[in-house]
């Protein structure tokens, strides 16, 4: 029987994937993510979606897909679908999960909308991240990845009624890489540092292989800018369709990426959904680059360096946790990215480390009102004597380096630096908001009289100081050129002329949103 592909998001343009697969009466979504750039038309970081009307503003905008029975029912008003029904898409869906292929929002964003009952199927990393994302979250926007809170209808609004009666709940995520899940796992994942209670539902766990209804599915694990990215292959009725979600070959476990190009190649697969974020890149910064490039940077330092890089981008974090040993320095972290590496460390990766007991990593103390429950305990947990303020830091600059972004600048009004080094080490400015951001970090710098390392504005990668979480042109068509599928369809890119050099040694199908593609022999 024929296999469709619908692409409700993530086609002709960079993230947002929202990826259907049918076959037959089974159904599931390729990961369901926050496309910023759909969002940014109409939203900015004051203007967001109203959480108090649900579903209703994104799917007045056709941000969301519009698929009854897909989203939490406590988010629906009486009558909204009454009003969606006549829409060129509406329709009722069932589906048996949501592969989530890595914890990036452009991935899993609008998990926070859909039913709490359909399963999450993915890595043990990528689920404690999902976590320690909602747990340390905040803002304006709705962020309910991993646990709900539920909404009653009153006066006329969607609200969260008396949270002494409701407790949080949990959603049901299905851990497809691990066969056995690590009892600290397990312990982080149903504890809540919360006034309120949580309706836990505990990790489940599938082999390598396993049923979800008739379909079967892999996955391998594939480099990217955050641990716990996955590539899947689901076995359809018409043979094997492989996922790639984000990944590369230049980071330090491009070998895994390769690994899964030689594994993905065995299935014969009847189709590749394959990312193409920098296909026009050629000779990729590597991650072992920037980091010789941020050391000699920081070797030759006279006072404080502050790191800049990508939230959650943990194997640049380690970079930096390697060059404050080789410097002799002590690596000051914010609560949220120690309580990251906490989540991490639970999954029992070698490469994490703890960061109560790693001697060189210091606690930023932020001066604040009042702190989040989270925080209070992460605070009762952690060695006294590795928090470290603004005066502390200012006896010694020279002994730290600072992981700040642009939302810690703050700290520099307290701390009082008198010159330093700014490592730039993150991605370009890819939309005007985000020059104007570059504009302000310029400022900052230089009025501290900070040294900048990196590129500021739009020049990608030029600097030698950021590596890419995306393949490069080479590395796609050797992807292609592996695993051989009979039909390639690109996602996640909008450069549709690169592909074009894939006709004739497989079939080319550019999607485009809302649209159906049918896979049959």
């Amino acid at each position: 029987m024929p296999v469709y592909l619908t692409f409700y998001d993530g086609a002709g343009c960079i993230g947002g994937n929202k990826i259907l697969l049918e076959d037959g009466d089974n159904a599931l979504f390729f990961d369901f993510g926050t496309n910023f750039g759909a969002e940014g038309k109409f939203f900015d970081e004051f203007l967001a979606p109203r959480a108090s009307f649900g579903l209703y503003d994104l799917l007045c905008l056709d941000i969301l897909p519009p698929l009854e029975g897909i989203y939490r029912k406590d988010l629906e008003y009486n009558g909204i679908w009454k009003k969606f029904s006549s829409h060129a898409h509406y329709r009722y869906l069932t589906v048996r999960g949501v592969i989530l292929s890595h914890a990036h929002y452009d991935h899993c964003g609008h998990f926070s909308y859909i039913s709490e009952d359909i399963p999450v199927i993915t890595g043990l990393s990528s689920a404690l991240i999902c976590k320690a994302l909602q747990d340390t979250g905040g803002g304006n926007r709705l962020q309910e990845i991993c646990y709900i809170n539920p909404r009653e209808l009153k006066d006329g609004l969607l609200q969260t009624g008396n949270y002494r009666s409701k407790p949080y709940k949990q959603r049901k995520y299905v851990i497809a890489d691990k066969e056995y899940i690590p009892e600290k796992a397990c312990g982080f994942w149903e504890n809540l540092d919360s006034s309120r209670s949580l309706q836990c539902c505990s990790l489940g766990k599938i082999k390598d292989t396993n049923e979800l209804g008739d379909l079967r599915v892999i996955s391998w694990p594939v480099d990217h800018s955050v641990p716990g990215a996955s590539a899947y292959a689901i076995e359809t009725s018409e043979g094997w369709v492989v996922y790639t979600g984000d990944l590369r070959l230049h980071g330090k476990n491009g070998g895994l990426t390769r690994k899964f190009f030689n594994e993905a190649a065995k299935l014969n697969p009847v189709a590749l959904i394959c990312e193409g974020t920098h296909p026009g890149t050629i000779n990729p910064v590597t991650e072992e680059q920037v980091a010789q490039n941020c050391f000699d940077a920081v070797k030759k330092a006279k006072g404080v360096v502050v790191a800049d890089f990508g939230p959650r981008n943990v194997e640049r974090l380690l970079s930096f946790l390697s060059i404050a040993k080789e410097t002799k320095r002590k690596l000051v972290l914010t609560s949220k990215d120690i309580y990251l590496l906490e989540a991490l460390n639970c999954a029992d990766e070698p490469e994490i480390p703890n960061p109560l007991a790693e001697d060189l990593i210091l606690l930023y103390d932020r001066p604040k009102t009042r702190r989040d429950k989270w925080e209070e305990a992460l605070y009762d947990r952690f060695d006294s004597s590795k928090i470290v303020d603004a005066e502390v830091i200012k006896q010694n600059p020279k002994d730290y380096i600072l992981c700040f972004s642009y939302y810690d600048f703050h700290a520099f009004l307290d701390i009082e630096p008198k010159g330093g080094t700014y490592i730039y080490s993150s991605s370009e400015a890819y939309d005007e908001e985000m020059l104007i951001d570059h504009n302000r970090i310029k400022n900052w710098i230089e009025y501290f009289g900070f040294e900048l390392y990196g590129s500021l504005g739009r020049d990608r990668e030029k600097s030698g100081f950021h590596a890419s979480g995306h393949i490069h042109g080479p590395g796609i068509e050797e992807m292609v050129e592996t695993i051989k599928p009979r039909v390639l369809i690109p996602i996640h890119t909008q450069d549709k002329e690169f592909f074009k050099r894939f006709e004739g040694k497989c079939q080319v199908l550019w999607p485009e949103r809302s649209k159906t593609i049918k896979l049959n022999q």
